[in-house]
C-alpha cells in the first residue's frame, strides 16, 4: 500500500461519516416526502448499521490484508499494467462485480432470502442505506475475495471504491428532495436517488431493476434500467415475495 492508500485508509471512515450526517440532516430539512419523516425507525436502521460494522470491520480488515499480500507479490491480471490504467479500470471492474452480485441477490431464491431485509424497509431514506443483514454481507466475500485477487484489485482502488460507494449509496437512498432534470443530470455519472427509488419499489417486476451501485450505466447495458415510474412510490416487498 503506496503513500495514497494509507491516506485513504485513514481518512475514509471520518468521510464515510460526514458525508451519511450531512445528507441525513439535509434530507430532514428539505425532504421528498414528509411522511416517511421518522426518528424511531431511523434510529433503529442506525443500530443495525452500528452492529454489522464489526462484521465489515473484521472481514474488512483481512480482505486489505490479502490484497496487500497481492500487492507484494504482484499477483492479478491488473498488475501487467501502468497503476494509472489499474486503478480506473480496477474501479470499474469492482462497480461491475457489485451490479452482477446484487442482481444474483435478487435472483437465487438463497441469496435473496438475506437481501429481502434491506428491502423490508417501507420508509426509504438515508438510514436505509445501512440496513442490511449481517448474513449478507458475510455471503458477499466469498465471490468478492476470488474475485478481487484473481483481477488484481489494489487495497488502493479497494479504498477508493468503498469511499465512493459510501457516498452513492447514502445519497441514493436518501429521501432527499430533487427535482428531474437534476436527477436525470445525476444518472450520466452516477445512480441518482430517483433511479435507485424504483427499485425498492413494492411492485416486483421494479424492485428487479436499477441493481447499479455506483456507476449507472450498467443497468442499460443488461437491460435492467427503468427511467420513469408512476409516484409516489410504495416501498417494501410484498408478502409474498
Amino acid at each position: 500500500m503506496n503513500s495514497m492508500g494509507l491516506f485513504l485508509k485513514e481518512i475514509q471512515p471520518y468521510l464515510v461519516a460526514a458525508i451519511f450526517i450531512i445528507i441525513y440532516v439535509v434530507e430532514q430539512i428539505i425532504p421528498q416526502r414528509k411522511e416517511l419523516i421518522d426518528y424511531k425507525h431511523d434510529a433503529m436502521n442506525v443500530l443495525i448499521g452500528i452492529g454489522n460494522l464489526v462484521v465489515i470491520g473484521i472481514g474488512g480488515y483481512y480482505f486489505q490484508m490479502i490484497l496487500n499480500l497481492c500487492d507484494q507479490h504482484q499477483f492479478g491480471l491488473l498488475y501487467y499494467l501502468p497503476e494509472w490504467v489499474r486503478i480506473p479500470l480496477g474501479f470499474i471492474l469492482a462497480d461491475f462485480f457489485m451490479y452482477w452480485w446484487h442482481r444474483l441477490n435478487h435472483v437465487l431464491p438463497f441469496l435473496w432470502y438475506f437481501h429481502r431485509f434491506h428491502h423490508q424497509d417501507r420508509k426509504l431514506n438515508t438510514t436505509s442505506s445501512v440496513r442490511f443483514h449481517t448474513g449478507e454481507l458475510i455471503l458477499s466475500y466469498l465471490p468478492r475475495a476470488p474475485f478481487f485477487i484473481l483481477l488484481g484489485i489494489s487495497v488502493n482502488t479497494l479504498l477508493l471504491y468503498g469511499l465512493a460507494l459510501a457516498a452513492v449509496v447514502t445519497l441514493h437512498h436518501s429521501n432527499l428532495r430533487i427535482g428531474n432534470k437534476i436527477d436525470y443530470l445525476l444518472r450520466l455519472f452516477i445512480v441518482s436517488p430517483k433511479m435507485h427509488r424504483i427499485h425498492h419499489s413494492v411492485i416486483r417486476s421494479e424492485t428487479d431493476s436499477n441493481y447499479s451501485s455506483v456507476l449507472p450505466y450498467w443497468d442499460r447495458l443488461f437491460g435492467s434500467y427503468i427511467k420513469k415510474v408512476e409516484e409516489p412510490i410504495e416501498f417494501g416487498i410484498t408478502k409474498e415475495s
